[in-house]
């Protein structure tokens, strides 16, 4: 997922300094839930975007509503944010810190989507294959997706593998159509 290069900054320095004080896995945790309050909660963002509150009033709000709940690293950070018109960006720093972490564990998140839901020894397979192949710690998020008929698909980044059963009828309908084409055309004389 593309994340935007002010979400990546502040997830960089956020990540450095959750390093520094050894609060990484806390950071990611606390991060993670503010990205999901932020999503379930509109009036929350409306309030936190709202040009009418000034920042003193909702620096106050998050040590009222935060304070002894998150760390005070994240307390500070959403002070940060604020203070810098940032605060709508939480869910894009999260994607961004996630990635960041990625990176140093070695880790690569795939979908793999099915149209039922597959037994634990197929994931594992797959799991292994792709770990073998990309030479990294697979995470599977699965997804089902009856439209597809059978087989799966396979998402990594940017990279689809389709070995899905609508792919290959598709396929095969276009060659059916094909060679109706091809063969109309050496009977029309």
């Amino acid at each position: 997922m593309a994340t935007s290069e002010v979400a990546k900054v502040y997830a960089g320095a956020l990540l450095e300094i959750a390093h520094e004080k050894n609060a990484i896995a806390k950071v990611e945790e606390e991060l993670s839930f503010l990205a999901e309050l932020l999503k379930n909660d509109p009036d929350l963002l409306r309030y936190f975007n709202a040009p009418g509150i000034n920042n003193d009033s909702k620096k106050q709000f998050v040590d009222k509503v935060f304070g002894g709940k998150l760390s005070d690293l994240m307390v500070n950070f959403l002070k940060v944010l604020i203070d810098n018109g940032r605060q709508q960006n939480i869910p894009d720093i999260n994607v961004a810190f996630g990635e960041l972490l990625d990176i140093i564990n070695n880790r690569q998140k795939i979908k793999l989507i099915s149209s039922i839901k597959l037994d634990a020894d197929i994931i594992n397979r797959i799991k292994k294959s792709l770990e073998d192949r990309f030479n990294k710690n697979i995470i599977i998020e699965e997804e089902v997706v009856p439209a597809i008929l059978g087989g799966i698909i396979v998402q990594v980044d940017d990279l689809i593998i389709d070995a899905s059963l609508k792919k290959d009828l598709i396929k095969l309908r276009e060659k059916l159509i094909q060679s109706k084409i091809r063969g109309e055309v050496a009977y029309e004389d």
